[in-house]
């Protein structure tokens, strides 16, 4: 689409002043339906949110609020010192013939939020979550907001809530570093956006761990790097595998604390030998740390990051699975020694962290909330680990073998030879969720042939009697 055609699309963006609606809410609709309509076709760019605020003369709050959520439901994606684009690979929503569109009861079912059930992975308790206190912390914040809030922000994000990052990695994860090595981004996108801008060059490739998690690769080579799976074993990523299957890479991504999805942890000897790779051979290792904060058995154990004396370690983090996904917060933490190279990369970047709620989640880290949530939701998540394992084990232990690891939002479960020799995991999944019970194939999480099978069964968002009930369902499918 040319952007003669993308500028008149958005002429046709009319707001109501006087409606009932506000204009966010106006604006968002209005937006979803020329994505849907094809007036913004996919691949598309649109205005910085600058220019697109003073043609609709509404502030640049409220089209960064819009944009943030249009990001997050997957209509646009932001590339770093790019933009926004409509999101290249789209959901078939398109109306089914241009004289028979979509009508608002359809487009009001299509963005129905569809609930969670057991066992969706990742899927946090929100009814557990402590809104009361961030509404206070909102109100506070936006009834009479900070000058600098107003203006301009830091491409590095706001910096009270970089210094309440520091604070919690030091205290969590035992990673000293200051406010100025942190960059607030919108997620992982973001994250993979402005390391790809920053410490690689085009065609560069990065390896990443197999199984793993999908949208890193896509991630990857949406900003021109090649992602090279490298198989894991049971001890994680293995750099010597590593550099057999890709001996140029210049980078690698992975999770070391917590490997995703399998759930174990990569023991110091393979961490330095990953490190000692990085300094030889002018290459980057990505932590990405997921979900530590979540380990039921003694304390989050040490960021990788703290090992490195060569600065070869970047630290990534998020707030999707603590707080909620919605929230579209994550962080990069730079070695101090790049700060400038990364001050460099983002200054001309409009930021894509929503300047509404970093403010808000400054407060709810510094107040002592956010510390006594995730204290609360692990003792809760480790009851409900507990019980789905005694679940599984008393209504399918003679079938599935528990991958008993005590940290995490989900575990995973092996298949016995006979059930093996009848259904694959693939099979498994489908004739689950028949039965309303959600749950993923580990061969999914493989690009390219699986090594392994098994079953991704999420807890942490479901109550002990929804798990047991689950449990028994899911019984009664292996059995059928």
């Amino acid at each position: 689409m040319t952007k003669a055609k993308t500028g008149a699309s958005l002429l046709s963006l009319s707001l109501d002043r006087d409606g009932g609606e506000t204009l966010q809410a106006q604006l968002l609709m209005q937006l979803r339906r020329l994505i849907l309509h094809g007036g913004l076709t996919p691949g598309s760019k649109l205005p910085s949110s600058r220019m697109l605020a003073a043609e609709l003369s509404v502030s640049r709050v409220t089209v960064a609020a819009v944009i943030d959520q249009l990001i997050s439901e997957g209509y646009l994606e932001g590339r770093a010192r790019s933009g926004v684009f409509v999101e290249a690979e789209l959901p078939d929503l398109a109306p089914r013939s241009a004289t028979d569109p979509l009508g608002p009861a359809e487009l009001d079912e299509i963005f129905q939020p569809v609930p969670p059930r057991p066992f969706d992975v990742s899927a946090p308790d929100m009814a557990e979550f402590p809104f009361r206190q961030w509404s206070r912390h909102h109100d506070a914040v936006w009834r009479y907001p900070d000058a600098e809030l107003l203006q301009r922000p830091d491409p590095f994000g706001w910096h009270p809530l970089r210094r309440a990052i520091a604070e919690h990695l030091a205290q969590w994860r035992g990673l000293r570093c200051g406010a100025d090595q942190i960059i607030i981004t919108s997620g992982l996108g973001e994250a993979i956006s402005i390391l790809a801008e920053t410490l690689f060059a085009p065609g560069d490739a990065v390896m990443t761990e197999n199984p793993g998690y999908g949208a890193m690769n896509r991630a990857l080579r949406r900003n021109g790097l090649q992602a090279v799976p490298v198989v894991v074993d049971d001890q994680g990523f293995d750099i010597r595998r590593g550099q057999h299957t890709v001996p140029e890479a210049k980078g690698v991504i992975v999770t070391p604390s917590r490997h995703y999805p399998l759930g174990v942890t990569m023991p110091l000897s393979r961490r330095l030998e990953l490190i000692d790779w990085a300094k030889q051979n002018d290459g980057y290792v990505i932590e990405d740390d997921f979900d530590s904060e979540y380990r039921y058995q003694g304390q989050p154990l040490p960021a990788m990051m703290n090992l490195s004396n060569d600065d070869r370690v970047i630290y990534v983090g998020s707030f999707s699975k603590v707080v909620f996904s919605a929230l579209r917060l994550g962080f990069v933490v730079v070695p101090r020694s790049l700060i400038g190279r990364f001050r460099e990369g983002v200054c001309d970047v409009d930021p894509q962290a929503s300047v509404i709620v970093q403010p808000v989640m400054a407060r709810f880290m510094e107040s002592g909330d956010f510390a006594t949530h995730i204290r609360r939701m692990r003792r809760m998540y480790s009851k409900r680990h507990s019980a789905l394992v005694t679940a599984l084990e008393r209504n399918a232990g003679d079938l599935l073998e528990v991958d008993n690891i005590p940290s995490g939002m989900h575990l995973v479960v092996r298949p016995s030879l006979e059930l093996a020799s009848r259904l694959s995991d693939a099979e498994i999944s489908k004739r689950a969720r028949q039965r309303g019970v959600n749950l993923m194939p580990l061969s999914g999480f493989f690009e390219g042939p699986e090594t392994a099978r098994g079953l991704v069964l999420g807890f942490a968002g479901f109550d002990e009697r929804a798990l047991e009930d689950a449990a028994r369902v899911l019984a009664d499918c292996l059995r059928a």
